[in-house]
């Protein structure tokens, strides 16, 4: 009978499973724990207008769309921080998403206020993405994505 096998593997993958309580965490746990933080720190520079963290954290081919409909480069997003004073921002609980082994996507809800060219901007609800990329053993951000999730 089928029934015992599939009872003894998901006991054994129950019992082995390496993010069991107790256990060492998994590759996946420690790369969330850096992404989370470099997340973190992007929207610390942002808030600090700090160009020259975003030339070493975003890839030269970085390319990021906006919850309203803008996207940008690399070098158009650090010049639009002139622009853009952030005062403050919210992040949910973050989620991975790993493509290969240096290739991983976060996921996670998002608000953020502030002023963009003389108007204020109060945005909530948004599901955000960055794709990081590890290129000589550090983490760059190559893609990043917003999307406002429409209201009931």
């Amino acid at each position: 009978m089928r029934l015992p096998f599939v009872a003894s593997a998901l006991l054994y993958l129950f019992l082995f499973n390496p993010a069991a309580p107790g256990q060492a965490p998994s590759k996946d746990t420690e790369i969330l724990a850096t992404l989370t933080q470099l997340e973190k720190d992007s929207w610390e520079a942002t808030k600090q207008r700090n160009g020259e963290f975003f030339r070493t954290y975003m890839a030269p081919e970085f390319i990021g769309f906006f919850a309203d409909g803008t996207s940008a480069n690399r070098a158009a997003f650090i010049s639009n921080l002139d622009d853009f004073q952030l005062s403050s921002y919210t992040m949910g609980k973050v989620s991975l998403l790993r493509i290969n082994d240096d290739a991983v996507m976060i996921l996670y809800r998002l608000g953020y206020e502030g002023i963009h060219k003389g108007k204020k901007l109060k945005l909530s609800g948004i599901e955000s993405s960055s794709l990081y990329t590890r290129r000589d053993g550090k983490w760059l951000e190559i893609f990043y994505q917003e999307t406002l999730v429409p209201k009931p």
